[in-house]
């Protein structure tokens, strides 16, 4: 995320002197990323900003007022509504926009991602990939890893997540290299089909089957061991391999069907 959408601002206390009423303020000085990471807990009030004061005394210019007192607003209190959070750790107090949560909660994410992936060694890198977003990346042994809450929630789980990920490719990749064999027997098989569709002998038509049978397991472990990282769009791998797979299946598939498979 851009600073820009970091709204957070520290609350500051007062008090009137004459009546001893207490006052919270939003502070106009700029909170460093180190300060926000941590867990929060809401605090039950939200509240509006008070553009100007209110002529029977009720608040004063830039007060936070609590909003769920009926006054007549008369456009001195602003309609954005602010929550205040109180940092688990240090018990300081943030004035937050209620559109702000979600970034607040994935900027410090990913600070602490940052700061995870840093002490393993990996240099971070930024791309912007959208006017309105920046992203961070590390590259590791086999792919290139977006540092967001998909990776932050894996390396919580499992701090060798990197490495597991790197395995996971390496195996990947092996069992995909052994398409190529399976994809030439299968290439082969689809050849002679085309030259002698009804006319293939017996032995060539229950060869081919046993080709297909022996590339279906492997297409089983290929799609098995996919399941791992289904629906995790955090990685790229450097190698693809695309080309490789979609030769296989497509002769697999196409095996298959004519044999009735």
């Amino acid at each position: 995320m851009k600073e820009k959408d970091l709204k957070l601002q520290r609350i500051i206390h007062d008090t009137i002197i004459e009546t001893r009423r207490p006052l919270l303020f939003m502070s106009n000085e700029l909170v460093n990323d180190d300060e926000i990471i941590g867990s929060y807990s809401a605090t039950p009030i939200t509240y509006r900003y008070a553009r100007r004061g209110d002529r029977r005394g009720k608040y004063i210019e830039s007060e936070l007022v609590d909003s769920s007192l009926e006054y007549n607003n008369d456009g001195s209190l602003s309609e954005t509504i602010y929550s205040i959070y109180k940092n688990d750790s240090s018990g300081k107090l943030y004035a937050v926009k209620d559109e702000s949560i979600k970034y607040i909660s994935d900027y410090a994410k990913t600070n602490e991602l940052i700061k995870i992936v840093q002490k393993q060694g990996y240099k971070v890198y930024q791309t912007n990939e959208a006017y309105y977003e920046n992203y961070y990346f590390i590259k590791s042994k086999t792919c290139e890893i977006k540092l967001d809450n998909w990776t932050f929630n894996e390396m919580k789980k499992n701090t060798s997540y990197i490495t597991s990920l790197d395995n996971y490719q390496i195996k990947l990749k092996s069992l995909v290299q052994q398409t190529v064999l399976h994809s030439k027997n299968l290439d082969k098989f689809l050849g002679l089909y085309r030259i002698q569709k009804s006319k293939m002998s017996t032995a060539n038509i229950n060869a081919w089957k046993n080709a297909t049978t022996q590339a279906q397991k492997l297409n089983d472990q290929l799609s098995k061991l996919g399941e791992q990282y289904a629906g995790n769009y955090s990685f790229t791998p450097f190698d693809q391999m695309t080309g490789l797979r979609r030769h296989f299946t497509d002769n697999l598939g196409a095996s298959k069907g004519i044999l009735s498979m």
